[in-house]
């Protein structure tokens, strides 16, 4: 009896359990946030990340009608705690109130839809009317004329591949893609090679990206880039003087420094918005394709928070990284390319 009384209690109990409802983390939307906040967590404002939103939407919206599929402003958000946070997926998918997988599958997806609209967003001058701009706003910044663009390289750490680990092995000792950057007189991307392991030297890398071809076919309108000494002086590749001797060459090489270093203030920007890129951010933890994936779908971010005026918070980049190795090319400098900056230096510096 006394076993059958205890067997009638414990079934009792079980009826009265009442099922446990499941428990969702908190979402933090970024439309009820100050927008100062805002900023300061996703390195753009509460409008900007809504049009993200919508002209991502079509490749992020949920293909299933499920209640608990993940909505389109979440993904976004989440992508860019971890692009700005420069830490691991776990507690920036904390931050973002999705577990480390779904983080992942967010970082994945957003990546891959700001990639497929890179075109649209890194866009070298190719009209003769956005070419004349470009060289007009490069002009204004220290008198150097007919620039289209300022060229460098910087290092993006990775956790390297095994059976290839000395590819990646970059000068400054630690392993990385080496990423090749264009900018215009802005600050805004307008050219990107990101495909190369950090042991591959600049000028290598320029060798194989579509710059040349580009300059070439133009060869009736005289422009060039500007690039440190990593490089080789060409006829569309303008270089400072290595050792300058007369007045006009010293002018030369101080427009061409102050110009130039708009590459290296657009990289150290590029580097605080998004410390993911940043060494101080930690090393990602990603196959190389995908690291520079990442990369790319930074610059397309950054280039529209250039676009609309949104600065960067540079008291928050952390110590300067090395962007070129600074090592004078071995490459043959051409007879042309010579007297191409000696007609420079010439015409407009004496």
């Amino acid at each position: 009896m006394a076993l059958y009384l205890l067997a009638q209690r414990a079934h009792a109990r079980r009826r009265r359990r009442v099922p446990q409802e499941r428990v969702f983390k908190t979402r933090i939307q970024f439309l009820n946030m100050p927008e100062e906040l805002v900023l300061q967590r996703y390195r753009l404002n509460p409008e900007m990340i809504r049009d993200l939103c919508h002209v991502l939407e079509r490749d992020l919206q949920p293909s299933t009608g499920r209640s608990h599929a993940l909505p389109v402003y979440v993904k976004v958000t989440a992508a860019l705690n971890f692009y700005t946070s420069g830490t691991f997926q776990t507690p920036a998918g904390d931050a973002a109130g999705i577990s480390q997988a779904s983080m992942s599958r967010c970082v994945a997806q957003v990546t891959a839809a700001l990639v497929r609209r890179a075109d649209a967003y890194i866009c070298f001058p190719c009209g003769a009317a956005q070419r004349e701009r470009t060289r007009r706003e490069f002009l204004g910044r220290a008198g150097f004329p007919r620039v289209l663009g300022a060229l460098g390289c910087t290092h993006v750490a990775l956790k390297p591949p095994a059976d290839h680990e000395n590819l990646y092995r970059n000068r400054q000792r630690y392993h990385s893609m080496h990423m090749q950057l264009v900018c215009d007189a802005r600050g805004a991307i307008t050219h990107v090679v990101a495909e190369f392991p950090g042991s591959m030297p600049e000028a290598a890398i320029l060798s194989q990206s579509s710059l040349k071809p580009i300059f070439e076919s133009r060869q009736e309108e005289p422009s060039w880039l500007l690039g440190d000494r990593a490089y080789s002086l060409k006829t569309w590749l303008m270089t400072p003087i290595e050792n300058p001797q007369t007045p006009a060459e010293h002018r030369y090489n101080h427009a061409h420094g102050s110009t130039h270093a708009i590459i290296k203030q657009t990289i150290a920007a590029l580097k605080a918005r998004f410390r993911c890129l940043s060494r101080a951010g930690g090393v990602l933890q990603y196959s190389p394709l995908k690291v520079c994936h990442i990369f790319v779908a930074c610059c397309v971010l950054h280039n529209i928070a250039v676009a609309r005026g949104i600065e960067a918070c540079m008291e928050e980049a952390g110590s300067q990284e090395p962007q070129g190795d600074e090592e004078a090319a071995r490459e043959v400098v051409t007879e042309a390319a010579e007297e191409a900056r000696q007609a420079l230096v010439q015409d407009f510096f004496s």
